[in-house]
């Protein structure tokens, strides 16, 4: 049993844990405060003083930021709250397990804001469970949709698109999650790690949720059409394409989504393909390369060439080999309209990132699995547009065009 003097240092700490976040903002600190473990090289130093300068967390009373803690569910909702300027129009919601918590008010707030569901929640709000990145994805996003019509239409629109991250080429992503992740990416809320996962079931730490609110502080200002990201995760998710984003070209009456999904046959009559996804980059200036998806096709090491003459396409292609012994022969060698015949992906992105490429050794025992499938080998393949002169063109056998032109 724990003595009298344990219980006091356990409620001690309880206290001072809470003190960090739940005092009210009008009685927290105005200006910068320096922690002793926040130190000058500490990467979130700036966004953490400016998150106390603004009153939406303080430090212990030892001194110290804690950075490296996690943020609890309990914690983020009453920042988000504290963030927002998000009315309080909605439902706030019943959380039975928050009677008497020292953030029920907080919570219920950030709910009445259009942050948090409460039929999410259905056993209970659990306050003190760490909250996961897949979850401060949703709340954000959510709470940006419901102060803001777009930002709405914005996760209609990313439904069905391609994002940026290794857990949606391995579809470990649940589809569900497509707009909240699409949105937080998009608009720069949120980023993918160096590996190249989103990591939608780790944690938090209070530096990283400090970067995000004064993030958050600014993205609620600006409309969900102002960041190119999103834009780009929209369009791909309405079109197929990010081709009218990045680039001045013209499809005129001819958009990819005449085509999309549309079968081709391949004239040697070695199989068919469709078209799946159009996804341009723009490496014209190699320093300064464009577009939400270059870090999942370009790698640095890749071929520069004559940069400044091509947009770089990634086209998502479903092959469907109907011969026996089905080579990379048969496929370059099918007669189809340039667009529709891409190269390997020479780099270690595919490998990263969970996506299969065309195959550069034993391409027929690889192409062999899929012969006779229905389902097909769905690859990712590189192409290149012209800058200047492009006449580039598709036509699926059904007659349906795609065609770009300056």
């Amino acid at each position: 049993m724990p003595t009298k003097m344990m219980k006091k240092t356990i409620l001690s700490v309880i206290a001072a844990s809470m003190l960090a976040i739940s005092i009210p903002a009008a009685q927290q600190t105005s200006a910068a405060a320096s922690f002793k473990d926040v130190p000058a090289s500490h990467w979130a130093k700036t966004a953490i003083e400016q998150a106390v300068a603004k009153g939406y967390f303080k430090g212990y009373a030892d001194g110290t930021f804690k950075p490296g803690a996690q943020v609890t569910r309990a914690e983020f909702a009453v920042l988000l709250d504290r963030v927002s300027t998000n009315p309080a129009t909605g439902t706030a919601g019943s959380f039975a397990d928050l009677s008497g918590s020292w953030s029920e008010a907080g919570v219920k707030d950030a709910a009445a804001k259009g942050f948090i569901t409460s039929a999410d929640y259905p056993n209970g709000f659990k306050p003190s469970t760490p909250l996961t990145r897949k979850e401060m994805a949703k709340w954000m996003t959510s709470g940006l949709a419901a102060a803001d019509t777009d930002y709405k239409q914005a996760m209609s629109d990313t439904a069905e698109t391609v994002i940026p991250v290794a857990e949606y080429f391995k579809k470990t992503l649940s589809k569900s999650d497509y707009p909240y992740v699409s949105v937080a990416l998009g608009t720069g809320l949120m980023s993918g790690y160096a590996d190249g996962n989103f990591g939608p079931a780790k944690t938090t730490t209070r530096a990283e949720a400090a970067v995000i609110l004064m993030r958050l502080a600014d993205v609620q200002k600006q409309g969900a059409d102002t960041f190119t990201g999103l834009k780009e995760l929209r369009a791909v998710g309405t079109t197929g394409t990010n081709l009218n984003v990045l680039t001045n070209l013209n499809t005129g009456v001819t958009p990819f989504k005449n085509v999309q999904f549309k079968p081709m046959k391949f004239r040697n009559g070695g199989g068919r393909l469709t078209l799946n996804y159009f996804i341009v980059v723009d490496t014209r200036n190699w320093t300064n390369k464009k577009g939400i998806y270059q870090s999942v096709f370009v790698a640095d090491s890749d071929d520069k060439g004559n940069e400044n003459e091509y947009y770089r396409v990634y086209e998502q292609q479903t092959i469907y080999p109907t011969v026996k012994e089905f080579s990379i022969g048969n496929y370059m060698n099918s007669s189809l309209d340039t667009l529709a015949v891409g190269m390997a992906i020479r780099n270690d992105l595919p490998k990263k990132f969970g996506y299969l490429t065309l195959p550069t050794t034993e391409a027929k025992k690889v192409f062999s699995k899929y012969v006779g499938n229905e389902s097909g080998m769905n690859v990712w393949v590189s192409n290149f547009i012209s800058v200047k002169n492009p006449h580039e063109t598709y036509q699926a056998s059904d007659g349906s065009f795609f065609g770009i032109s300056s």
